[in-house]
């Protein structure tokens, strides 16, 4: 691990610390724990409050956090720690397959979808819709580049319409002087937080589905979706209940659990998960 990755992995443990073991630590203390001299705990210290983190260190109360840490903060914090303690060793299938596909363009094509996105510019970019068709110069306004399953992901708005594009089906990238209205983060992460998988909508279905014992316990230790509630029937089956913004997507995830589920509500996903068995079995 390069130096600075280790700074930047020791300021947030100094700030787990701080949380976990509210005035017990000194500076003193803390360049024991890391090994380093406590004038680097003290530059550490003031790099961290740059960052807008209320962290102080007294002699009599050691070191504590003042003001509550935001929960996006907390999310940046948290999502930064983990790459870098796992960055080596952790397998990114959806980054690896995008090296693969594109090699070092890979960086410069997020960067620059990235920096459309800052600047709330519409990018033209050439297309694989399909793995023989290649769609030129398609108008797109970019929103947020994010990974589902085994891809990254832009969202965007192409003819007023959200989609989603797979950056390893990219194939070039041009930025444009068109400019748009950018979509607040709030509306988006409520997009995302009615998802089941990947699908990004702004409509809002609630479901009621009915596991049987088989799958209980395998749909009871996870959590698909923020808005999920689930109340046990007694006989060991299960109601799954959630809020969700499409039923295209919800009707293929039942569906791949086969046997031993049922939806309850609403009438539309019965008759999606229904023409989805039927075009399955008419493969056999």
């Amino acid at each position: 691990m390069s130096e600075y990755k280790k700074k930047i992995k020791r300021q947030l443990e100094i700030i787990g610390n701080a949380i976990s073991s509210k005035n017990s630590y000194s500076t003193f203390d803390l360049a024991d724990k890391f090994a380093v001299e406590e004038l680097t705990i003290k530059r550490d210290l003031r790099e961290i409050r740059s960052q807008g983190i209320d962290i102080h260190s007294s002699k009599k109360k050691g070191i504590s956090i003042l003001s509550k840490i935001s929960e996006g903060k907390l999310k940046e914090l948290i999502l930064e720690y983990i790459s870098f303690s796992y960055s080596e060793s952790f397998h990114d299938k959806a980054t690896s397959l995008l090296i693969k596909k594109h090699g070092v363009k890979s960086l410069s094509l997020i960067i620059q979808i990235q920096e459309a996105i800052e600047l709330s510019k519409a990018l033209a970019i050439n297309y694989h819709s399909k793995a023989d068709v290649l769609k030129k110069d398609v108008l797109i306004n970019p929103i947020r580049i994010f990974q589902s399953g085994n891809d990254w992901r832009i969202l965007a708005i192409n003819d007023d319409i959200m989609k989603q594009y797979i950056l390893s089906k990219i194939e070039a990238v041009k930025l444009t002087t068109k400019s748009f209205t950018p979509i607040s983060n709030e509306k988006i992460d409520s997009m995302f937080r009615f998802s089941l998988r990947s699908w990004v909508g702004q409509e809002h279905y609630d479901i009621k589905i009915k596991f049987s014992k088989k799958w209980a316990d395998f749909i009871k230790e996870r959590e698909y979706i923020e808005t999920q509630k689930i109340t046990d029937c007694g006989d060991g089956s299960i109601i799954y209940e959630a809020t969700v913004n499409s039923l295209a997507e919800a009707a293929t995830w039942v569906i791949s659990f086969g046997q031993g589920v049922r939806v309850l509500e609403p009438l539309e996903l019965k008759k999606e998960v229904i023409r989805l068995a039927k075009e399955v079995i008419s493969n056999y």
